[in-house]
């Protein structure tokens, strides 16, 4: 994967969180970031597991959908131990949006593949010509 990639998802979580911090009392008109943000989230965790469990597409996806988990279980511990004054709610969601969330990391897990193939691909076809 090339590393520009790496930087696009990079500087859109940091856009994402910069626009939540500077409209955070507008908060209704910003539901959308949610779903972009966890596909680049599901691009990224696909990424760093693939790198951590060595190459190995079985590990990755157990590896990615354990955190995915993990992050909506964070989710829901942080809902209940905040206040209602507390400066960004976004963690009082009902739990079809928990499942939306999961679907749309897993989308985004399955973008990560396609783009690995396809890049693969690439390789192996500058490989056979230069051959």
């Amino acid at each position: 994967m090339k590393k520009y990639t790496i930087y696009i998802s990079l500087v859109w979580l940091v856009l994402c969180l910069v626009t939540i911090l500077v409209f955070y009392k507008d908060l209704d008109y910003l539901r959308w970031i949610d779903i972009p943000t966890h596909f680049v989230a599901g691009i990224m965790l696909g990424a760093i597991s693939f790198i951590i469990s060595k190459k190995n597409v079985r590990k990755t996806i157990i590896l990615s959908f354990l955190i995915f988990i993990a992050w909506e279980f964070f989710e829901i511990a942080a809902a209940t131990t905040s206040e209602k004054e507390f400066v960004i709610n976004i963690f009082s969601e009902p739990k079809s949006n928990r499942i939306q969330d999961i679907f749309v990391d897993t989308l985004g897990l399955c973008s990560f593949f396609l783009i690995y193939r396809k890049y693969q691909a690439k390789r192996k076809i500058e490989y056979m010509s230069e051959t």
